[in-house]
């Protein structure tokens, strides 16, 4: 639920909304994708932990992934300020 205000034009603006669209900086790209590929690097080296009964493995994937997971969300939480 959003608070929207109106001036006296009748126009709304949301804060930080520029109008020039949803640009984001460049590090913002790089740290999602790079993010995104240890999120799976870890799923899947976890999966591979757990196929071949190798508790540390598992344990270093998960923990990578879900590290991952977590800088995906605050880069989420910051998007939508």
């Amino acid at each position: 639920m959003a608070i929207h205000s109106t001036s006296t034009s009748g126009t709304v603006e949301q804060h930080g909304s520029s109008g020039t669209g949803t640009e984001r900086p460049v590090w913002t790209v790089v740290a999602r994708v790079v993010a995104w590929l240890i999120l799976l690097g870890g799923l899947a080296g976890a999966g591979v932990g757990v196929a071949g009964l190798k508790v540390e493995l598992t344990v270093a994937g998960l923990i990578l992934a879900c590290t991952a997971a977590l800088i995906l969300l605050k880069l989420r939480a910051d998007a939508k300020l």
